[in-house]
């Protein structure tokens, strides 16, 4: 099972692309940061049961979206017995330390046409 934490204060063609090309790998838990989990990090624009609702409502299959309460995601990779890790835009510290403490497979996504993974990041369309 692949664990993809995620943000998606705004949903991008890069959130889809990510779900989509992991799905065809194995099952995903999407871990959906809460408000809580973003203070500091980023700005909630959009209330997570928003988000989980947009998330659920793709028209992709072989996925959940869960809460990730803390910007650390290895209670969530324990909890659902997640043998790897992706990201699409890049890799956090706190991430980096789970992967290390949890000995996680990585997945680096990288979509058509992106340089740097930051191409969808929603940070960088707030700009």
């Amino acid at each position: 099972m692949i664990y993809f934490p995620i943000t998606c204060n705004i949903l991008t063609r890069g959130h889809i692309e990510c779900l989509e090309f992991l799905c065809k790998k194995d099952f995903v838990v999407g871990g959906l940061l809460t408000k809580k989990a973003l203070r500091g990090y980023k700005k909630e624009l959009v209330p997570w049961k928003d988000r989980k609702y947009i998330l659920e409502h793709l028209d992709i299959y072989g996925y959940a979206i869960v809460p990730q309460n803390s910007l650390d995601p290895t209670e969530n990779i324990l909890g659902y017995e997640c043998d790897a890790i992706a990201s699409g835009d890049g890799w956090e510290k706190v991430e980096t330390s789970a992967i290390l403490k949890l000995k996680l497979k990585v997945i680096n996504i990288k979509l058509k046409g992106e340089r740097n993974g930051k191409k969808y990041s929603s940070s960088k369309i707030i700009k």
